[in-house]
């Protein structure tokens, strides 16, 4: 019987990362470790599926509201954004040591506000990925702009690639 694997990966501390690696049999391994460092023991070619919540770079001072409350936007240095080459070459190496885990037909889903999504979209690109999906996650109850001086960031949006361009993906619409 094949195995489905599936790796989730929340990528929070500068490099370091939550992985949670899940087979259908239910059983899973969990590493807390620098992603750089993790990815290389994976096998290659043995994941289907990734799901990757990279930091926003949202820590930069600014304010937002809480339980109806101003509060402070910074999560911690590693939710800081640093120059755009920062930001851009952090992206394409963790989007560089996933590919080659992925099976052929694997996945990938990355989640962002427009602060990162497109710093991953260039990187997915430029790496080969072929993009299938743009996935736009509506917020229900988003936080009010204080400021007045932007629409809100009433939603968040997810990127669904596959790993090559001419292998096809499995997908079940139902």
């Amino acid at each position: 019987m094949a195995v489905n694997t599936i790796l989730t990966t929340f990528l929070y501390t500068n490099w370091v990362c939550l992985f949670q690696m899940i087979t259908i049999e239910n059983n899973f391994t969990l590493h807390h470790a620098d992603c750089v460092d993790i990815l290389p023991q994976i096998p290659d070619n043995s994941i289907d599926t990734i799901f990757a919540d990279p930091p926003y770079f949202l820590s930069n001072g600014g304010i937002s509201v809480q339980s109806g409350k101003q509060v402070c936007v910074d999560k911690g240095d590693w939710d800081k954004g640093g120059t755009p080459e920062h930001i851009y070459s952090f992206n394409r190496k963790w989007l560089e040591l996933c590919r080659p885990k992925l099976k052929d037909n694997g996945t990938i889903w990355i989640s962002g506000t427009y602060h990162n999504i497109f710093v991953v979209q260039r990187c997915l690109q430029e790496l080969g990925y072929k993009i299938l999906n743009i996935i736009t996650w509506q917020k229900t109850d988003p936080p009010p702009n204080l400021s007045c001086r932007y629409f809100n960031f009433s939603t968040e949006l997810i990127i669904w690639a596959r790993k090559s361009e001419k292998v096809p993906h499995k997908f079940t619409n139902r």
